[in-house]
C-alpha cells in the first residue's frame, strides 16, 4: 500500500491534483489497513511479549502505549481526509509524511518488540 500510496501523494504535491479522489481513498485504506494490525497486534504480540517475564511485560507496556498514541494519530488522520472532500497540499504532505513513519515504526518494531517475542521464556 505504501509503494503506491507514496509516489501519489508526491504527485499530488508536485500539482497532479487529478489524483486527489485516489489519494484520499488509498489514505483511508491505509489508515483502515494500520488500524486493523494494532488490534492484531495487541491480540498476538502483546501476549507473546507479557509471557517473557519482566523484560517482555516493560516492552508489552510499551506497545500498549505506542498504539495508544498510533490511534490518535489515526484520529487526526482520517478526521483531516474527512474534513476534506478533496486533499489539499498540507493533507498530502500528512499522507506521506505517515507513510515514512510506518517504515520507521516496523523497522524499529522488527528490531526490538519482535525479537523480544520470539526470545526464550525466562527461567
Amino acid at each position: 500500500m505504501l509503494d503506491v500510496l507514496v509516489p501519489l501523494a508526491t504527485r499530488f504535491e508536485r500539482g497532479d491534483s487529478a489524483d486527489g479522489a485516489k489519494l484520499r481513498e488509498d489514505a483511508l485504506a491505509l489508515y483502515e489497513t494500520f488500524a486493523a494490525h494494532l488490534l492484531h497486534e495487541e491480540n498476538t504480540l502483546e501476549p507473546a511479549l507479557r509471557a517473557r517475564g519482566a523484560e517482555g511485560a516493560r516492552l508489552a507496556e510499551r506497545l500498549v502505549h505506542e498504539h495508544r498514541e498510533q490511534r490518535a494519530l489515526l484520529a487526526y488522520l482520517v478526521s483531516r481526509l474527512q474534513d476534506h472532500p478533496s486533499p489539499t497540499l498540507l493533507v498530502a504532505r500528512e499522507v506521506r509524511s505517515f507513510a515514512e513513519y510506518l517504515h520507521q515504526d516496523m523497522a524499529h518494531e522488527e528490531a526490538t518488540l519482535l525479537s523480544a517475542a520470539a526470545l526464550p521464556d525466562e527461567p
